[in-house]
């Protein structure tokens, strides 16, 4: 079989890729790595000695192919060839492939036992699918002799409708090439023959995913030889049973749903979707959140530019992880995934490749970055799928971030003159993240969709906005009045004077009832039969401290503190983590602060530990598990919490506690690190209290025992509701069950309730449930003590709760336990 080497800067790359391999190939594959540089290989290049020794590991008589990443790569592998005998490196192939997709390609080809120089070509393959789905013109290709036979008419032919939810994709794909594989003498070939694309070879993974195959497609599989009709049957059955993943039958065809009401102008013309957010009035502002130009100037060589994207890069990943942290805590985890996604299209091969290819043919960095990132914003422009039509914002933004990052001036497309209506034609999610309300009184999107990253955030902040809006805008122009509804749809271009101030009224007294909550914001949160209920902040950082007061919070009960730890080649010392924790507790003044110890793994990787792939992060070593299989990392954390917490009211939080031991572990390590520090005579919090977070079912259900010896709870309600109903909270198809108010789930919290309260210790809800009016009131009538939400929320949310009265919430929490589904809790308390 060929061994394959992968030759690349980064390790972490390396492994990542050597990991995806494996999942479409299995272990028997001889794949080798010879990835970066420096101690533990942690440090970015290529090292000549290490490529020749893991050549060594893998060359056997069927040859060697090496796939190197970019740039110094290449130098370092051609140097290493030098050292081979001539008969050895006449079995070595260097590849020009594309480093991961060339990987997976090459891997299943050598899998199938291919040669070397048919390995080498399938690699090189593996560009083409991204080229046509981009545009990039083709030379024709010669077809294999097979796929001819099969134009002209297979001896046996089978068809079979594709039931994987995402269709065809690299993992089922090579499951089926390597089935064709095992039949030597027959000759198979696939098609779509939904959209008439094919037929190809079904052992080449590129000409498979260049069919572009999606659920629902039927496929035409074709085969000439003795075994045909047996490896065609083979291959029909394991299509129907899903290709090594869980598939469903398709359900049968049904009417489209009515989506949401459309917008419509006072002649009743169709224009526009809503998002919410309720009134808005004023002039209209056009806006441009288009790539910027670039103008063409000279580069300062291939190198050079190159380390200058690298550069950029990361200045963006930087930036957009302390973006995600902020809106963690400002916005949910929900809002703050959107962050993630882009951070995901940075590192996207389609993006980066061409932009290093185009600066190899003579391009400076900035005019290779805008052409690529156009190239992908035209290929989403231009799919059908409407949820992935609308990332093209996602692109927009990330392409003009890295302009930014690489000196290009990027314009604000929110730089409004005055108080009015933002009209754009998408807005990307960053702009969305930081337009203020009160200068932005509302957004009008030409594109974009209501499931948009915009649109999530856009909802977030609160700000009416429509989207699909171009009928609309057709008949607007820059400067009219324009007012419109967010919630109801309803649209009015250039109202006459009687009509705009109707349309005030209605406006100001929508703005009335919000300024009065946020006045009363800073009162306390008590019902109409007394009952104190704290309303506290979830906060990622210094700035979120100052709105948090603002905003009424009276503590913050939820510091997350990955920002520290993410996005960086080696982990904070502890003077760095005591300045900033001290920046960000001097800007919570004298409030109360709970710090969540590093909840890390899951989908937050950090790098210089090297975690060890895991089948399911979110199931695996991460939160206080991590940390206490890292004790030095978990002592550097303590004692900056402990430092820094000197002379204020700090709480410490433990994540994901599974049982009593992690209780017990956690706070010998704390005891630990206050004896350290008392040794050395350095002012540190002491007592500090030490919460658990109940987020596991088995800690719910050991409540109890952990409240004999943990300070306080704070149950987490996103995680504990999807370990609870086995439902993964970012899977849009199991929405109806990544509800917090499931009976199921209420049954648990209400069980820590009482565990807690027994113990005399205090119960918070730190998840978005806390936010949701309805959830609130349900879980202020089980009896929890605080609730922890995003700043913007804390007002309203107040200002229900005053509406109240704590005995009417306890009397339909009763209830609540004995309902259903979720639905019916909230139809209950819909009804109060």
């Amino acid at each position: 079989m060929v061994g394959i080497v992968l030759v690349s800067h980064s390790r972490a790359l390396a492994q990542a890729t050597r990991e995806l391999v494996a999942a479409m190939t299995g272990p028997g594959l001889p794949l080798a790595l010879a990835a970066g540089t420096g101690e533990n290989r942690a440090e970015l290049g290529t090292d000549a000695t290490e490529i020749l020794e893991a050549l060594q590991t893998v060359l056997k008589e069927d040859g060697a192919l090496l796939l190197m990443d970019m740039g110094s790569a290449l130098l370092s592998a051609e140097t290493a060839l030098g050292f081979l005998e001539d008969a050895d490196r006449a079995r070595v192939r260097l590849c020009a492939a594309p480093f991961v997709e060339g990987a997976v390609a090459a891997g299943v080809s050598a899998n199938l036992g291919l040669s070397l120089d048919e390995v080498a070509r399938e690699a090189e393959k593996a560009l083409k699918q991204k080229e046509n789905q981009l545009g990039v013109p083709q030379a024709p290709a010669p077809v294999p002799a097979a796929e001819a036979a099969f134009a002209n008419g297979a001896e046996k032919s089978v068809e079979a409708v594709i039931l994987n939810p995402h269709g065809l994709h690299a993992r089922p794909a090579a499951k089926l090439i390597q089935a064709a594989g095992r039949f030597k003498d027959a000759d198979i070939t696939i098609s779509n023959a939904t959209t008439g694309r094919g037929p190809v070879s079904a052992r080449s993974l590129s000409s498979v995913g260049g069919l572009e195959i999606l659920q629902g497609h039927t496929v035409r599989l074709g085969a000439h030889g003795p075994h045909a009709g047996e490896a065609l049957e083979e291959l029909r059955q394991l299509i129907a049973a899903g290709l090594g993943e869980e598939v469903s039958p398709l359900p049968a065809a049904v009417p489209q749903k009515k989506q949401e009401k459309a917008a419509s102008t006072p002649r009743g013309e169709a224009v526009a979707q809503p998002l919410g957010g309720g009134l808005a009035l004023g002039p209209a502002f056009f806006a441009d959140a288009a790539l910027p130009e670039v103008a063409a100037a000279p580069g300062a060589g291939a190198d050079a530019e190159a380390k200058r994207l690298e550069a950029a890069l990361a200045t963006a990943r930087k930036d957009l992880t302390a973006e995600y942290g902020k809106a963690h805590a400002s916005l949910g985890a929900e809002r703050a995934a959107i962050f993630e996604a882009q951070l995901l299209l940075l590192d996207d091969p389609a993006l980066v490749e061409t932009a290093q290819s185009l600066i190899k043919e003579g391009q400076a960095a900035p005019a290779a970055w805008r052409e690529s990132a156009a190239r992908l914003v035209a290929h989403y422009r231009a799919l059908e799928d409407e949820y992935l039509r609308q990332r093209a914002a996602d692109m927009v933004d990330v392409g003009r971030r890295v302009l930014a990052a690489l000196g290009v001036s990027v314009p604000p497309v929110f730089d409004l003159p005055e108080p009015g209506i933002l009209v754009v034609d998408d807005l990307a999610p960053s702009d969305a993240a930081s337009l203020s309300p009160r200068r932005v009184l509302g957004v009008l999107c030409r594109d974009g969709g209501t499931t948009s990253h915009s649109a999530v955030l856009l909802r977030g902040r609160g700000i009416p906005a429509l989207v699909q809006a171009r009928g609309l805008l057709e008949a607007l122009r820059a400067g009219t009045t324009v007012a419109f509804d967010g919630t109801s749809a309803e649209v009015w271009i250039d109202p006459d004077p009687a009509l705009r101030q109707k349309l005030e009224a209605r406006r100001q007294a929508e703005a009335a009832a919000r300024a009065a909550e946020e006045k009363a914001a800073l009162e306390p949160a008590v019902t109409k039969d007394g009952h104190h209920v704290e309303v506290l902040a979830n906060i990622g950082g210094e700035k979120d401290a100052a709105s948090a007061r603002a905003k009424g919070a009276e503590g913050v009960g939820l510091l997350r503190t990955e920002f520290l730890f993410l996005d960086r080649p080696t982990p904070p010392n502890e003077e760095e983590q005591v300045a900033l924790l001290e920046k960000i507790f001097d800007a919570a003044g004298k409030m109360p602060v709970v710090v969540r110890t590093l909840d890390a793994g899951g989908d937050k990787n950090l790098p210089y530990l090297h975690m060890a792939p895991e089948a399911n992060p979110f199931l695996g070593v991460r939160a206080l598990r991590l940390c206490l299989r890292e004790p030095e990392l978990f002592q550097t954390q303590l004692r900056a919490l402990l430092r820094a917490g000197a002379g204020r009211d700090i709480h410490l939080l433990l994540p994901m506690v599974s049982d009593l031991s992690e209780l017990r572990l956690a706070r010998a390590a704390l005891e630990t690190a206050h004896a350290a520090l008392e040794k050395e005579g350095r002012p540190h919090l002491w007592p500090a209290p030490l919460g658990v977070m109940i987020e596991i079912p088995a800690a719910a259900l050991l409540a109890d025992s952990l409240a004999r010896e943990a300070d306080f709870f704070s149950i987490g309600t996103n995680d504990l509701t999807q370990y609870a109903l086995a439902a993964d909270r970012g899977n849009s198809a199991l929405a109806a069950l990544q509800d917090a108010l499931h009976p199921a789930v209420l049954q648990l919290i209400a069980s820590v309730v009482r565990a807690a309260h027994a113990h005399k210790k205090k119960v918070a809800i730190c998840g978005e449930a806390a936010g949701d009016p309805a959830a609130a009131q349900v879980l202020v009538g089980l009896g929890v003590d605080e609730l922890s939400m995003s700043p913007a929320r804390i007002p309203a949310l107040k200002a229900r709760l005053r509406e109240c009265a704590y005995g009417d919430l306890q009397a339909l929490a009763a209830k609540a336990l004995a309902l259903e589904n979720a639905a019916a809790v909230r139809a209950l308390f819909a009804k109060k």
